[in-house]
């Protein structure tokens, strides 16, 4: 089992993860993300990276002081739309299979997980279920729901090790050597700093027996 205070700081990194890959126009989001900097602050149990954390808590908050349209010109070079080409397409079947589509080859596995889960339906976002913040968003879930049902620890490690962990280092990549501000940037050294906790969390316990 994992420990209750790993639980809830997972979540938090998690949660706040996605967060920071909605669009800026998001005010909702973007509220929710500056309450949990303030969470993850106080991350201690979790063996993460202190100063990663940091530099996202204070990126975004300077990121706010922005004008909205910069944020925005940002965010849809990075994730919506440019010149040649996207930046860093925010769907798992691009990292997962090359291709420029969404509902690869693992949107069926994933959409399992989301029906054990009772999360048939996409919450209340115009994304696809394949989208990098949805994914994020759907671990979060599992993660603080896990303490009242142990199932969801399989699910964790099914989510993490067919897909989070198939998109998450390349993408991360992508990411802080494409961004041109550094919210986006600490988006991408927290993300990899926790497939970096996860995966040892992950190839040294398994959950599924």
């Amino acid at each position: 089992m994992v420990e209750a205070s790993l639980l809830w700081e997972r979540g938090v990194v998690y949660k706040a993860l996605s967060l920071s890959f909605y669009t800026p126009s998001d005010a909702d989001a973007q509220r929710e993300l500056s309450e949990y900097l303030t969470l993850l602050l106080d991350v201690r149990a979790l063996p993460i990276d202190r100063d990663t954390i940091r530099f996202f808590a204070e990126s975004w908050r300077r990121a706010w002081t922005l004008p909205r349209d910069e944020l925005l010109r940002e965010y849809t070079r990075l994730f919506v739309n440019d010149y040649p080409e996207l930046k860093c397409p925010p769907f798992e079947t691009y990292w997962r299979d090359g291709k420029r589509t969404i509902y690869g080859s693992g949107y069926s596995s994933l959409l399992e997980i989301y029906r054990q889960a009772s999360l048939e339906s996409s919450p209340e976002v115009r994304l696809p279920l394949e989208h990098v913040a949805l994914e994020l968003e759907l671990m979060y879930y599992l993660v603080v729901s896990s303490a009242d049902n142990a199932g969801f620890l399989c699910l964790q490690e099914k989510l993490f090790k067919n897909h989070i962990g198939r998109w998450a280092e390349p993408y991360a990549q992508c990411l802080e050597s494409s961004a041109s501000l550094d919210n986006y940037r600490a988006s991408a050294k927290l993300l990899r700093e926790l497939y970096r906790v996860e995966r040892g969390l992950f190839d040294s316990t398994s959950f599924c027996v």
